[in-house]
């Protein structure tokens, strides 16, 4: 009689099914790498967790955020369990609930899990912050500044940098507590007041002189929130400018070129984005290397910031009149198409980084290098011909001597005549995120935290917060106020000198702010010297002798700043700023919206790659009828309807 066996311990092991078997060989053979890590292989890795929650999230029609993978059920477990208890003792102070901001004064001990922890004077919080690029105790200089004025050391949480933001995201959610401080995206931290992880701060803030020079914005972005009689956050980067203004000297996307090589070229008048090619094919061919011998090619990308799209395609698509809000572009007359649409800018702009591969101007690292790559060793080191970001054009400059910029060396805005460039203005009312304060905080945390804030939006916290050391990084004019930069101010932002002893010493950067973001902009006015924070537009600085770029742009073009030339030749239009919370996706429409961002990247770096014509159209036409597929006309749609109230708010703004 044959023998079978029975297996009765599948509670405790459980053989693997075939299918999972053979996905576990290849994620550890072919796609093992590190999810944490922004290289290829990390990013091929993070796809499994990310497709894995969205298919798992749609099959319980739940968030794909609420999705958090353990190592096992002893963990799942204790989670559940922490995660009540601590739910339990946070309160409710969401937007519906009855609890006052200090309801909660049990929690004054740290666990890994969250929690302020005071020692002495001093308070251990933890922040929260998805614009954050760097995690753990903020240190240097602004850390002993904070803990001197507030008694506050800061934890700093990044999800940027955790390997698996939505993990993080959910777990602290999970557990009750976000963090004492929070910075979230609009929609995200009105789910969190709704969820009772967000402080009432209404019945403080305005006692905050700083803070409450800023009501009229704060109070708009409240509106939204709940019925909208309270406050529970802070607007960031907010201006007291206008929502109409746009205040820099430069675009913020525009063709930006390396004004001595275009000038060697004879300034040619460039008609549209084959002229503009030629110029840089002419540029490459003339300078194959930099002084220093390594290569240099005229447009270098990188791939580590894509998101819906690939996002070097998603800026430069502003020069001609579109703004890419994931599923739709947004045009700066108020008009709304697909993303996919032919006649549109990012189809526009797909194209002529095809072209330009095709005639080799494109660095071959650039689908496998990142930011810091791109930056540190082509932009800085003058080996890409091409820009588009305004702040770019000062990083290309930071390694030039004085004798490089006598002789025209450095980037400039270079104007093509068939430009219509998308400028939003100042952001007056916001950009887009929020800053508040954890419902489980106590009394005197709290009190400590609003401090905190409020000196943030105070000229003093602005100039360190955007301007670094008074003394050290600039000095202050008697009698005006004016602020001025040391002569030492840009070899400690470069490193290369050392704080003085009564700052701590060592490398300013080292020490520097790492919320990175702000409650004000830096182009906001300075009350006390009635300039911007921003040092580009101190009087100081605009009163010293041009850099002969400069010069040569004034004397060629008739305007003094490149801004104006674009505004009175119809090349830009601003729109203004709003700051309006957007409906957060639903299930299906999260899964497809991640889907169909996936298939629209991956497809776009093949398009700029492809080998010929032909490959490129095949290319295109295979993403469409893969998107058509996959629910792309649900997500328009949907988006439409959502960004139609971006729209509105803009039209009502004029």
């Amino acid at each position: 009689m044959e023998k079978r066996e029975v297996y009765f311990d599948n509670s405790a092991t459980t053989r693997a099914f075939d299918e999972v078997r053979d996905i576990v060989a290849e994620t550890m053979t072919v796609d093992y790498g590190n999810t944490s890590s922004r290289h290829m292989k990390g990013v091929e890795a993070e796809n499994y967790i990310k497709t894995a929650r969205e298919e798992i999230a749609k099959t319980l029609k739940v968030k794909d955020k609420e999705i958090l993978f353990t190592s096992g059920g002893t963990e799942s477990n204790n989670l559940a369990l922490i995660g009540t208890a601590l739910a339990g003792c946070g309160g409710d102070s969401g937007a519906n609930g009855n609890a006052s901001s200090g309801d909660n004064k049990n929690q004054t001990a740290a666990t890994e899990e969250g929690g302020s922890q005071a020692s002495g004077d001093v308070t251990t919080i933890e922040v929260y912050d998805v614009a954050a690029n760097y995690q753990g105790m903020q240190a240097g200089w602004f850390g002993d500044l904070v803990k001197e004025k507030f008694g506050l050391e800061l934890n700093i949480f990044a999800p940027n940098t955790s390997g698996d933001a939505a993990a993080l995201y959910q777990t602290r959610c999970s557990s009750g507590k976000l963090g004492d401080i929070i910075l979230l995206d609009n929609a995200d931290y009105l789910d969190c007041v709704e969820a009772g992880l967000v402080m009432d701060i209404t019945d403080d803030i305005w006692n905050y002189p700083n803070l409450a020079e800023y009501k009229t914005q704060i109070e708009a972005f409240n509106a939204q929130v709940g019925d909208g009689s309270k406050i529970w956050g802070i607007p960031t980067e907010m201006t007291n400018t206008s929502p109409e203004t746009y205040s820099q000297s430069t675009p913020f996307s525009a063709p930006c070129l390396p004004w001595d090589y275009y000038k060697e070229l004879g300034c040619p008048e460039l008609k549209n984005l084959d002229d503009l090619l030629d110029v840089l094919e002419q540029m490459q061919k003339a300078h194959p290397t930099n002084d220093a011998g390594d290569k240099a090619y005229a447009i270098s990308l990188w791939k580590d910031w894509d998101g819906f799209g690939m996002e070097n395609i998603c800026q430069t698509a502003k020069w001609y009149g579109q703004e890419v809000n994931q599923s739709v572009l947004i045009g700066n007359d108020n008009s709304m198409m697909p993303l996919i649409d032919e006649n549109g800018a990012y189809y526009k702009m797909l194209e002529f980084f095809f072209k330009a591969n095709q005639r080799g101007l494109i660095d071959p690292d650039s689908s496998v290098q990142d930011w810091t790559t791109t930056d540190e060793q082509k932009l800085r080191a003058y080996r890409k011909y091409l820009l588009w970001y305004n702040w770019e054009m000062n990083l290309a400059g930071i390694n030039l001597s004085d004798e490089d910029k006598a002789a025209g060396k450095g980037f400039v805005n270079v104007p093509v005549e068939d430009l219509n460039i998308y400028q939003v203005a100042d952001s007056y009312y916001g950009s887009g995120r929020v800053w508040g304060i954890g419902s489980g905080v106590d009394d005197a945390t709290k009190e400590k935290i609003m401090q905190l804030f409020d000196w943030m939006a105070s000229p003093e916290g602005i100039s360190y917060m955007w301007d670094g050391i008074a003394g050290v990084n600039y000095t202050i004019e008697e009698g005006t106020g004016r602020y001025a930069q040391t002569d030492d101010s840009v070899a400690y932002v470069a490193g290369k000198k050392n704080l003085p002893d009564e700052w701590g010493g060592g490398l300013y950067n080292d020490g520097k702010c790492q919320l990175n973001q702000y409650i004000v902009s830096n182009m906001a006015v300075n009350p006390n010297n009635n300039e911007p924070y921003s040092m580009s537009y101190w009087s100081t600085n605009l009163e010293k002798p041009k850099d002969q770029r400069y010069v040569d742009w004034t004397e060629k073009y008739g305007t003094d700043t490149q801004t104006e030339y674009f505004e009175e030749n119809g090349l830009l239009k601003t729109v203004a700023n709003v700051n309006v919370v957007l409906e957060s996706d639903t299930t299906d429409i999260a899964l497809i919206r991640s889907q169909c961002g996936k298939e629209i990247t991956n497809a776009s770096w093949k398009m700029v790659f492809a080998a010929d014509q032909a490959e490129f159209d095949a290319l295109w036409e295979n993403l469409k009828e893969t998107l058509t597929g996959i629910g792309w006309d649900d997500l328009v749609k949907f988006d439409m309807e959502k960004y139609q109230k971006v729209i509105d708010a803009r039209k009502a703004a004029k």
